[in-house]
């Protein structure tokens, strides 16, 4: 698979007061999600500038998992990141569970959202 630009397939947010039964990232709750990856075989678990960053392998595709600090104002919230191939092209899909206050949580998919555009250039 030859690496091409990324581009962003989707990008969804769920907020704790609108969040389903399973939420856009598959879990109910961030620490749900965490829970659950954590025991998950086949994980791979870090800590990098206090966040939580686990990877994971979906079907054939990478998923990157963060979770933040207690100390960032949109804790608890988790970013699901999973890498897909597209008519030959990469592509992130990101959705994620924030269950802090709204403007908290658009900050940080801001923050994501930017660190997603500066890899799409970095790959070129």
């Amino acid at each position: 698979m030859k690496i091409r630009p990324l581009a962003f397939l989707s990008i969804s947010i769920a907020f704790s007061a609108f969040a389903s039964e399973s939420s856009s990232i598959g879990y109910k709750t961030v620490e749900l999600a965490l829970n659950a990856l954590k025991s998950k075989e086949g994980t791979n678990l870090s800590i990098q500038g206090g966040w939580t960053i686990i990877e994971d392998k979906e079907d054939s595709n990478l998923v990157l998992w963060s979770f933040t600090p207690d100390s960032h104002p949109a804790h608890p919230a988790a970013i699901k990141r999973k890498v897909v191939e597209k008519n030959q092209k990469i592509y992130i899909q990101m959705s994620a569970l924030c269950q802090a206050k709204k403007v908290d949580c658009d900050k940080l998919m801001q923050e994501f959202e930017q660190l997603n555009q500066n890899i799409m250039k970095g790959s070129r």
